[in-house]
């Protein structure tokens, strides 16, 4: 079932790259200020820097995180990169190569590049009190295709269900709603690429007989449950336009 999730949690290595005045800089071993930038180190992520030993630091900090091949990677798989939360301006490297710039949370397909052994650079600019990689980071093994933006809303008497399935397979896919293991509803898309809107509309109760309260979206490939996302469903239907 995908994704595999691997989380690079742990020690990093951090290194000030730059200061954003007027920030006070504490000297390199000792206290204080000056014009000399905070000593590289070692940082347990996810954190704010603030709360792991570059408190009162703003500026730009160069994180590095080594991490090996994520085992058999098959035809139809890809390898992703994943951010729950970091700050607002950062630029993600694998390998050297510059995947671009990530915004508060993001994700890159790395598979191409990766090697036997691996080196994320994550440079963040951020301030002193919300500066840092917060949020989760994870390599993620996914099919060719996947979901994205799952919704899940109550209406009246039956559950809405939309998203979009990204990527492509060579055959029709399938989406199912699975509430207390009973699948309730579903659609089926066409996916030869790019991005493809799906929504339908199924019934608010479960196998069980009682209200779904938490669903399980899956998109299909054949037997094969290609991703799978969970969300808990509103208590009540929602209210105004749209709805």
């Amino acid at each position: 079932m995908y994704p595999h999730r691997i989380r690079l949690r742990g020690p990093w290595e951090f290194e000030p790259l730059a200061a954003s005045p007027p920030t006070p800089l504490p000297r390199s071993g000792g206290e204080g200020s000056g014009g000399s930038l905070p000593a590289p180190g070692r940082m347990a992520m996810p954190a704010r820097w603030s709360e792991a030993g570059l408190a009162g630091f703003a500026g730009r900090v160069r994180f590095r995180r080594r991490f090996g091949y994520p085992g058999r990677i098959d035809a139809h798989e890809r390898v992703w990169i994943t951010f729950a939360g970091l700050s607002d301006r950062a630029q993600v490297f694998v390998n050297g190569a510059a995947l671009g710039p990530v915004a508060g949370a993001g994700e890159f397909e790395i598979t191409a590049l990766l090697r036997p052994r691996n080196e994320l650079v994550v440079e963040v600019e951020g301030d002193a009190e919300t500066g840092g990689i917060w949020g989760e980071v994870a390599l993620e093994v996914r099919a060719t295709a996947f979901l994205r933006g799952v919704r899940v809303r109550r209406d009246s008497s039956d559950l809405l269900v939309s998203g979009e399935v990204v990527g492509e397979s060579d055959g029709l896919l399938e989406v199912y709603l699975v509430a207390d293991r009973s699948p309730v509803g579903y659609t089926t898309v066409e996916s030869n690429g790019g991005v493809r809107e799906f929504h339908f509309r199924t019934d608010a109760i479960g196998g069980d007989g009682e209200p779904v309260r938490v669903a399980k979206i899956e998109l299909v490939c054949g037997a094969t449950a290609w991703y799978t996302v969970e969300i808990e469903v509103p208590a009540r239907a929602a209210q105004g336009p749209g709805a």
